[in-house]
């Protein structure tokens, strides 16, 4: 038990605190903005991006300082007196990760070719109350009770090489992109049920367990306390071969006017076909043993041999079975403004839906046109998070142009109170 703890709450804090942003909406004319929406359109013949680089850490959860302090000697613990008033049944910790290697469009009469390759990895973990607090107090708190303690765990981590086509009827604009893709790494959760219980006049502990959860060269399991996550990041591998799956994105824009263009998109929408060495982990049935105060097992592990309680008695069983996963899709409604020469608005309501959670996000921004330089200001809500101030800005030297933004600025001040951080960054070329 206290390796599953342990090591479920240390993977819930590795990924600290979904993907695309508004600030893609601002990128008007741009092929990053295809990203969005391929419907967006591209202003001249011949447009190229490198090195596009999104990444985003959210949670719709508390942020670290709502369930922890810190002690007389500056360490940090989770304070059991915050935890009621700041955590809900479940709350999700998200993770995207997008390198856009290279993105390249050329105009062919009147229709727009675009071609490119990303590596793209996607996170999310669902976590309980229960974990939480039985991690901060134990299980003689909860005596009599029974409390959840299974975490969902999904991650997608995949290469997609895309072929698009954007065309212009009068004032509409329709592209489509078809993505073959080749996975890397994945883990999903299909059940996800641990009950754990203390028994009220002997003190003994109880597991009711109903947990699955399958993997692709990113989990492997030998027992509670050999649990491995190798997850390497950026990667080729699988490329062709291993893995392989098939996903669209559709998306239109309309010209209200020459200053007021609206669009709508839905992206991702496909499935990834896990074959390499594709792993099932089940653990099914009911599961006790004398009574003992959990705390004890994480604090000391001398005087109290795992091995002889614990370890031994959760059962878990391994079969190789191929599995397949959908992709997180996203959906968009969008609107931008251009008003006189210098100024654009823009706003963007975005869902996204995983495997075990939906994600909604509004935004809305301001850009000015300085010289060279586009600067603006974006803001963004989500679900328990009313503090995303970012930032944005591009240059534009000849056919050149380099951009940055993030949708949190003060996050990166307060990184103990933010829910959200993000950096979006590249680079394009147009002739």
């Amino acid at each position: 038990m206290r390796g599953f703890l342990l090591i479920s709450f240390l993977i819930i804090l590795s990924f600290r605190l979904i993907a695309q942003d508004i600030s893609l909406l601002n990128l008007h004319g741009q092929l990053p903005s295809t990203y969005l929406n391929p419907g967006l359109k591209v202003d001249k013949k011949f447009n190229l991006s490198l090195a596009g680089v999104n990444v985003l850490l959210g949670t719709d959860g508390p942020s670290i300082n709502q369930i922890t302090s810190k002690n007389i000697e500056g360490k940090r613990f989770i304070d059991i007196s915050k935890l009621d008033q700041n955590l809900e049944p479940y709350q999700n910790i998200f993770f995207n990760n997008d390198i856009h290697t290279i993105d390249v469009s050329l105009k062919i009469g009147s229709a727009m070719i675009m071609a490119g390759h990303a590596f793209r990895s996607t996170s999310n973990v669902r976590y309980p109350r229960g974990l939480v607090n039985i991690a901060a107090q134990g299980n003689a708190a909860f005596i009599g009770q029974t409390i959840e303690i299974a975490p969902y765990i999904d991650v997608n981590a995949y290469n997609e090489i895309y072929l698009g086509l954007q065309k212009s009827f009068g004032n509409l604009t329709i592209g489509a992109k078809g993505k073959l893709l080749y996975g890397v790494a994945n883990i999903q959760t299909d059940k996800a049920n641990i009950g754990f219980t203390t028994d009220d006049e002997i003190y003994q502990l109880s597991l009711q367990t109903d947990y699955e959860i399958r993997s692709s060269a990113l989990l492997r399991y030998n027992s509670l306390d050999s649990i491995t996550v190798d997850y390497s990041g950026f990667s080729f591998d699988n490329m062709f071969y291993n893995n392989q799956g098939f996903a669209f994105d559709l998306g239109a824009s309309y010209a209200v006017s020459e200053k007021f263009t609206i669009s709508a998109s839905m992206l991702d929408i496909g499935k990834i076909n896990w074959d390499f060495f594709p792993r099932k982990y089940t653990s099914k049935g009911n599961f006790s043993f004398d009574g003992v105060d959990i705390l004890d097992l994480l604090v000391d592990s001398t005087s109290i041999s795992i091995q002889d309680t614990l370890t031994d008695l959760l059962k878990v069983t391994e079969q190789i079975e191929n599995y397949s996963t959908t992709l997180s899709g996203t959906y968009t409604l969008g609107a931008n403004y251009l008003w006189g020469e210098k100024w654009r608005f823009s706003a963007l309501l975005l869902h996204q839906k995983t495997n075990n959670a939906s994600r909604n996000h509004l935004s809305v921004s301001a850009v000015r046109k300085i010289s060279i330089f586009d600067l603006g200001v974006q803001y963004s809500i989500t679900k328990n998070n009313y503090a995303g101030l970012g930032i944005f800005g591009k240059v534009k030297l000849g056919p050149i142009s380099a951009f940055a933004s993030t949708d949190n600025i003060i996050g990166a001040f307060k990184p103990f109170d933010a829910r959200s951080a993000s950096v979006r960054i590249g680079a394009t070329f147009q002739i």
